[in-house]
């Protein structure tokens, strides 16, 4: 469900997918079978950077920052990749924010 949502271009939905990842992550405490990996995180990371949502890259960052700290932590199957860091760099990229360049 959350390739669909990141894959769709109807406004939204990558806050959809933001909010499916969240309650994954929830879940996943009593259902393990639910617990998101590095493949979740980067299709939630990579439909906010292509959301034109104005707070699309923040949460974009913080989703990647989320994952530092659970690979730090031992969750190994959550290990920010390249992808996770360019899908974040390009949220800001195309962000309309002033500050997306020098957070680029």
């Amino acid at each position: 469900v959350i390739n669909a949502y990141a894959k769709s271009s109807q406004k939204g939905l990558a806050s959809k997918a933001g909010q499916l990842l969240a309650e994954m992550e929830q879940r996943s405490k009593k259902e393990i079978h639910l617990k998101p990996n590095t493949v979740t995180y980067n299709t939630v990371i990579n439909a906010l950077a292509k959301s034109n949502e104005f707070d699309g890259p923040e949460r974009a960052e913080a989703i990647l920052r989320n994952m530092m700290v659970r690979y730090r932590s031992g969750e190994v199957d959550v290990k920010p990749n390249a992808i996770s860091f360019n899908s974040a760099i390009d949220a800001w990229a195309k962000s309309r924010d002033k500050r997306g360049p020098s957070r680029a």
